[in-house]
């Protein structure tokens, strides 16, 4: 509405975003009925091309692609931080398992406490969950 029906029209892309919205708009029809229209989940794909469409645009800004290579330099350091705060927690976990197995016990329920440092499973998610309630504190 904004730019009128005949530029719109004269984009091929515009036409390729109207089609694909009114496939989108007749799958829901045919969905909300009764389980039928399983040839309509092919229009689920052409909603990639959408998403395409702005990947491409944002490539042709020079400012835009040196944000995202900021970005991807930022999620590899923040991936070697989390894999350190891993290694922190296994260690706390297995000294957990050697100090405090099989000590806690709830005298007011039958078994152990929620958690414990029985087993692995259990330490590596006690040091976890304390890690995290001690960075909130």
């Amino acid at each position: 509405m904004a730019i009128g029906m005949k530029k719109w029209l004269a984009n091929g892309a515009n036409w390729m975003d109207g089609i694909i919205v009114i496939l989108s708009l007749v799958e829901l029809i045919f969905m909300s009925g009764s389980g039928a229209g399983g040839a309509m989940k092919a229009v689920r794909i052409f909603r990639v091309f959408r998403v395409l469409r702005i990947i491409r645009l944002l490539r042709s800004l020079k400012s835009m692609v040196q944000i995202i290579n900021v970005m991807s330099r930022s999620i590899m350091s923040f991936m070697y931080l989390g894999m350190l705060i891993l290694l922190f927690v296994f260690i706390y976990a297995l000294l957990g398992m050697s100090f405090f197995g099989g000590q806690f016990t709830d005298p007011g329920t039958v078994g152990t406490v929620r958690y414990n440092f029985d087993n692995f499973n259990q330490a590596f998610i006690t040091s976890f969950v304390l890690l995290t309630v001690e960075n909130w504190n």
